[in-house]
């Protein structure tokens, strides 16, 4: 591990994570993010020393690990260190050349369960990075600006290859997911490259590496690092901000789910669906929102920005709801009317689990959960995400079932009540979890 000590907020951590366990080679799963942390704290410290960038106000600690492994067992050992901690940023597989097979460089959200500025901040910095080491006609053909790329950002021994790089739903499977388990709750986003015939063998070497793509991961995930290591009170409205109009676009496409689901599923049935989507979409904006505070300080006008904006997101529901009714009465002719709850959703809406006292104990009995589901894998991990000690069972399906939904079924599959449950019961069963 390595350190760069802030100069006023100890608790507010930035954690850099890359990890090297992977078999002899591996130069790009993970070398590439390894490499890559370490030439950014080399450069960051450079930088500082030399006067030509402040000293951050949050600590930034970089961690090679023993990918997912190292953080589970460095959690349970020091549980009170997840309260230190304001955001972890990943690299994993940065540097492959795009031109062999038809490798997509991943910018990974985070899941539904723990939205927050930081995908905000995520989504502005890599879009600036896509649109700028990409052709535009419009960008580069007229105007005078330069071809092929408008700000381009090569490396003298890279290649001049795009950036081929997307956006993308939450994706596990790497260091950033045990941050964001919710028994330790710390808003995390990755990078990962796929898909990649050259994973986990001899030919993941460094003539696959294209140090071009090198250095553009490391921009992105070095401005992030340093815009939240110095970010002030003062920077919570352009925070907010970023984070309220990423939340819109994800509504405008709740919404269009929910209006599919009027069509496809019909009546009754339809509605209580897009009710849901509508629901969870709110609440979880609601809770993007509220994580930017943690930059307010407890400045008024910082708080005054949040709450207005926290205001204008729940004020969002009557007019999308109004949408749908809309929509609803072009499809059957009437108004829609409330769905009464089955019995089976009234069960659900009763049980509230907790997770296990102690997270080494939350973590061992999890393991031992045996049920088989249908639900994808990285839903099963919502299901678990989503447990607070506030939420019902059914309170989780309908947060994980919108989760779902929003992605789509050909990413993260069908989420059902019945799956939900049975999972639910099993982690009971096997003492990862409480029931109030």
């Amino acid at each position: 591990e390595g350190w760069i000590r802030g100069t006023k907020h100890r608790d507010q951590q930035i954690v850099l994570t890359a990890h090297l366990q992977e078999e002899q080679g591996s130069a790009n799963d993970d070398g590439s993010g390894c490499g890559n942390l370490l030439e950014l704290a080399r450069t960051f410290n450079k930088l500082i020393r030399e006067g030509k960038m402040p000293r951050p106000e949050r600590d930034i600690r970089f961690w090679w690990t023993d990918e997912n492994y190292s953080e589970y067992r460095y959690f349970s050992d020091h549980p009170e260190e997840t309260k230190k901690i304001l955001a972890n940023v990943h690299q994993d597989m940065t540097g492959a050349n795009q031109a062999m097979g038809s490798r997509v460089q991943h910018l990974i959200f985070a899941p539904h369960s723990r939205t927050s500025y930081l995908d905000a901040i995520f989504e502005s910095i890599g879009t600036y990075l896509i649109q700028t080491n990409n052709g535009f006609l419009a960008a580069s053909r007229q105007g005078g600006l330069p071809r092929p790329f408008t700000r381009p950002l090569y490396a003298t021994r890279g290649t001049r290859q795009g950036y081929n790089a997307r956006f993308v739903p939450w994706f596990g499977s790497s260091d950033h997911l045990v941050f964001l388990e919710g028994a330790i709750g710390i808003p995390a986003v990755a990078m990962i490259n796929w898909d990649d015939e050259f994973i986990h063998s001899s030919d993941d070497d460094l003539h696959q590496i294209d140090q071009t793509q090198l250095r553009r991961n490391n921009f992105l995930i070095g401005s992030i690092a340093y815009f939240l290591a110095g970010a002030k009170d003062s920077d919570v409205s352009l925070i907010a901000g970023e984070t309220y109009a990423q939340g819109a676009n994800r509504l405008a496409n709740d919404l269009k789910v929910a209006m599919r689901l009027l069509k496809s599923s019909g009546g009754a049935a339809g509605w209580k669906l897009a009710e849901i989507m509508i629901e969870q979409g709110i609440a979880r904006e609601v809770r993007a929102l509220e994580s930017a505070r943690v930059f307010g300080n407890g400045n008024p006008k910082a708080e005054q920005t949040i709450a207005a904006l926290v205001k204008a997101t729940n004020d969002k529901r009557s007019a999308l709801m109004s949408e749908l009714t809309t929509f609803y009465r072009q499809l059957h002719g009437s108004d829609p009317k409330p769905a009464a709850l089955t019995a089976e959703e009234l069960a659900a809406s009763k049980k509230i689990p907790l997770n296990a006292a102690g997270l080494n104990t939350y973590f061992d009995n999890r393991q031992k959960v045996r049920v088989r589901t249908d639900l994808h894998g990285l839903m099963r991990d919502e299901v678990f995400n989503f447990v607070d000690g506030r939420r019902s069972y059914y309170d989780i399906y309908k947060a994980v079932y919108a989760e779902s939904q929003a992605a789509g079924s050909w990413y993260y599959g069908n989420v059902t009540l019945k799956d939900v449950v049975s999972l639910l019961d099993a982690a009971v069963e096997a003492k990862a979890l409480t029931l109030k």
